[in-house]
């Protein structure tokens, strides 16, 4: 049985993209021995929001049991700031966290170590406007953006995708006006009553928004031509080295419950719906309605240089820092993984799928 412990209250809004990992009952130091199932499995803490679709593999993988096919037993918990996060993970007491790309890639830009070794998901953001400009807004967006006043949350992840993609395109944000808004609800609210022009929000409220009478003119993947990151499962320099192994089974069990979601939209949602507390309605448009959310364990190193550089165009990171990102990816960890399934299931469409996904190092600019 899976256990859902509250270590600490976290909100919905703040838990549809959080995901957290821990080995052991209690959080370790680095190459600390696991704690053990009285039938041999190593305990795994995850710890996972409750809410939305950032958590549903970690959440599939574990009552889906496919834990148990790698020597695992994953436990499910819930997580407070990503501050504590963050700081836990460089110290190595938490060994796995899953978080917002924007929180751990500044974490890094400031000087802290970690590593990226995995992805949860994609993309699951648009623009919206009135259906009086939705005409304008589906033009060129480069020449439409400049005098227009756009709705955004901070550090969100589709307006950092396309900001770093409007510059790479030409367009000097000095003519773009950003207002930043404390929430997807107040960036609908401001759309309706005309303070902004148009709004970037993620997928959560992409309904809400169309019941109030606007429209999603186009989502941010579609606008940059690519598949854009969001939540990273990220872990201390020292723990990549020791946990390999253990990190490796992880990756597996995730890549396992990625095959059904892709494959088995009916069991999937049975399984999620055991923890996460989204309307299973609700649930099934995120994760297979809406057009847009795509869930993959992938690093994405490519993705994850392209977004770091979207956030130093947004000024969210020093312009000037000479942070290099990709020094912060591991990729070995999951290619591992991958490339064991392949050899148990060479012809497996999925696994293929994933493997035409990958890649070990990014293209630079």
């Amino acid at each position: 049985m899976k256990r859902k412990n509250v270590l600490k209250f976290i909100s919905a809004a703040a838990a549809s993209v959080l995901l957290m990992t821990s080995c052991g009952s209690s959080a370790g130091k680095a190459g600390e021995t696991h704690e053990t199932t009285d039938d041999g499995l190593t305990k795994v803490s995850i710890v996972a929001g409750t809410a939305g679709g950032a958590s549903v593999l970690s959440v599939v993988a574990a009552y889906g049991e496919f834990d148990k096919e790698y020597g695992l037993e994953f436990e499910l918990q819930t997580i407070d700031t990503a501050a504590d996060t963050l700081a836990a993970t460089e110290s190595g007491k938490v060994e796995i966290a899953g978080y917002s790309s924007a929180a751990p890639l500044s974490y890094i830009a400031e000087g802290h170590d970690l590593r990226i070794i995995g992805g949860l998901m994609l993309n699951y953001e648009t623009i919206i406007t009135t259906t009086e400009n939705k005409e304008e807004w589906e033009g060129d967006i480069t020449k439409v953006v400049e005098g227009k006043t756009i709705g955004v949350n901070r550090t969100n992840s589709g307006d950092i995708a396309l900001r770093g993609w409007l510059v790479n395109h030409g367009v000097d944000l000095s003519k773009v006006t950003y207002k930043e808004l404390d929430s997807p609800a107040t960036v609908v609210e401001a759309v309706k009553k005309g303070t902004v022009d148009a709004g970037i929000i993620n997928g959560g409220y992409y309904r809400p928004a169309e019941e109030q009478g606007l429209v999603n003119v186009r989502f941010i993947k579609d606008i940059i031509g690519s598949d854009f990151i969001c939540c990273r499962q990220i872990v201390s320099p020292e723990n990549a080295e020791k946990n390999h192994d253990l990190y490796v089974n992880v990756e597996k069990a995730l890549i396992k419950a990625y095959e059904l979601y892709q494959t088995d939209p009916k069991k999937t949602l049975e399984l999620a719906k055991k923890y996460i507390v989204t309307d299973e309605d609700e649930l099934n448009f995120i994760l297979y309605d809406c057009g847009d959310l795509y869930l993959s364990p992938d690093p994405n190193i490519q993705g994850i240089y392209d977004y770091f550089n979207g956030m130093k165009a947004s000024g969210y990171i020093d312009p000037d820092s000479d942070v290099d990102i990709t020094k912060y990816v591991d990729t070995s960890i999951y290619k591992e993984a991958l490339d064991q399934l392949l050899a148990e299931d060479p012809d497996n469409a999925q696994l293929q799928r994933l493997k035409s996904e990958f890649k070990e190092t990014a293209e630079k600019a």
